[in-house]
């Protein structure tokens, strides 16, 4: 009975890694290194500051992407294919 609950407790702590390993595939980490600072916002990601200082950190699904620079410029990102 012991070597069952084992078994089912290493079997929901494995699930629980392949979960969270999806949900971090899906936020790639932008290789630019950023030394001015900023964020950027998506019209699919509401009320969220996404990290970046490049249009191409954006999430590739991201829509109408817009990059906000800490020295109060902005700029519209295109989408990425």
């Amino acid at each position: 009975m012991a070597s069952m609950k084992l078994s089912l407790t290493f079997i929901l702590l494995l699930s629980g890694l392949v979960v969270l390993g999806e949900i971090g595939a899906t936020e790639a980490a932008c290789a630019v290194q950023c030394f001015q600072g900023g964020y950027i916002t998506c019209d699919n990601y509401p009320y969220r500051k996404l990290d970046g200082c490049d249009c191409q950190c954006a999430p590739k699904n991201g829509k109408n992407c817009v990059l906000h620079l800490h020295t109060g410029s902005t700029y519209n990102c295109t989408a990425q294919a």
